[in-house]
């Protein structure tokens, strides 16, 4: 059982480096955005200065540019620290809508070429008790298939709620859907409908570990060429 227990933990592990390594040059681009930011703002005081003490313009406005950099590169930061995380306590505060949020932050490379992402969430603070690190995997995992799932001008639609001390994440795509007979597979290790080399079939089987852990359920609908729908509950913190 150790032997299991530890095997387990090294494919979500490896798992995670992998959806790494797919997201590192979109989310590396999405860093150098705010720094060019930084460095446009630099450069016009570089270029402003007359001396060391006097400025030929306002610098209001490149210190206000530059600020608005280094908070986007902040936001970028912080998701893929949650998502790296590597602990094994399942009793941490883990806000949803924050864990979400980030995980789109990831994706936004991706997403921003592919379609549109509408956010429904509840006006309450959604939080369960549990692993952050994972749960931000679990629901990369789920976003990411819906972005490779829908095509150009495709639209993803992510909502939250809360009904009788349950909590409820649903996450919709009009993409090109699953099979009846795919859709009993999605959950099983190593199935992947994905060509060689560019899946390992392990995101929804470890997906689903995670939510399992969680104490979660998820339920799966889908239709070839309308879409699929992913409701995952969880019990209120």
């Amino acid at each position: 059982m150790k032997k299991l227990q530890e095997t387990t933990r090294k494919l979500i592990q490896s798992e995670k480096l992998a959806s790494l390594g797919m997201l590192s040059a979109g989310v590396a681009h999405e860093i150098n955005n705010p720094l060019n930011f930084i460095q446009g703002g630099l450069q016009l005081l570089e270029q402003g200065l007359e001396d060391e003490k006097e400025l030929k313009f306002e610098a209001t406005p490149c210190l206000n540019v530059m600020k608005e950099g280094l908070r986007r590169a902040s936001i970028i930061v912080k998701s893929l620290n949650h998502f790296s995380r590597d602990t094994e306590t399942m009793n941490e505060s883990c806000d949803l809508h924050q864990i979400l949020n980030n995980s789109l932050v990831m994706l936004q490379p991706k997403l921003k070429y592919k379609g549109e992402v509408k956010k429904l969430f509840t006006s309450e603070k959604l939080v369960i008790s549990g692993n952050e690190g994972k749960l931000h995997q679990a629901f990369l995992n789920i976003i990411s298939n819906a972005e490779q799932a829908i095509q150009k001008d495709g639209l993803i639609t992510i909502s939250t709620i809360k009904k009788k001390k349950r909590i409820y994440v649903e996450i919709a795509d009009n993409g090109i859907g699953i099979t009846k007979e795919n859709l009993k597979k999605i959950s099983d290790p190593f199935f992947t409908t994905k060509p060689v080399g560019k899946g390992t079939g392990l995101g929804l089987s470890i997906t689903y570990k995670i939510i399992e852990e969680h104490k979660g359920i998820i339920k799966v609908s889908s239709k070839p060429g309308k879409g699929s729908k992913f409701v995952i509950s969880f019990s209120e913190k």
